[in-house]
């Protein structure tokens, strides 16, 4: 029991952190440059900042306030190359999902916030984008919205995932899912 305590202490104060800083940024009230594009909606997670042993990637921030709005939609375009995410914006609800990403259940980190309005396709992070297994888990903001995405492998679908709460899924690059068309 205090193993489990121990464990689900941490993951709590994480999301907690997460949770508050979020809530903060849609209100607009720390964004310190308030012309800058996107300031207000971050898309990297606090969470992965502040949850021992987790790293935060350059492909997980979608728009920095540094970055003119060219840059940003260069960055987020999906190469396509390996691993990448194609969320259904006609079918999702949901105004937020938070993704964690890893090889699986045990070895994952906090990867990207993806809110309303940002481009529906993206790769994933450089070091899992040739993963023989790759694990995605997502939860939506509010609980009881729907998120309806695709994990993708190069040219084809993997794996169908519709969730109004959360899901998670490890999968192989050889498996392919027929309701993820391209």
């Amino acid at each position: 029991m205090k193993n489990r305590v121990a464990t689900t202490l941490p993951l709590l104060l994480a999301t907690a952190i997460f949770l508050s800083l979020a809530c903060s940024r849609n209100s607009g009230t720390t964004s310190t440059d308030s012309n800058a594009p996107g300031a207000s909606t971050a898309t990297s997670s606090p969470a992965a900042t502040s949850s021992p042993g987790a790293t935060s990637s350059p492909a997980a921030i979608s728009a920095s306030p540094s970055q003119s709005p060219s840059q940003a939609a260069s960055s987020s375009q999906a190469s396509k190359s390996g691993w990448w995410i194609r969320i259904n914006s006609s079918l999702t609800t949901a105004q937020v999902i938070t993704f964690q990403i890893g090889t699986s259940k045990l070895q994952r980190e906090e990867w990207r916030v993806w809110n309303t309005g940002e481009p529906a396709e993206f790769d994933v992070p450089d070091k899992y984008s040739q993963a023989p297994r790759l694990y995605l888990r997502g939860n939506v903001t509010p609980i009881g919205k729907l998120a309806t995405l695709c994990l993708m492998y190069k040219d084809r679908g993997v794996e169908h995932m519709s969730f109004d709460d959360d899901d998670a899924e490890t999968k192989s690059q050889t498996e392919i899912d027929i309701k993820c068309r391209l």
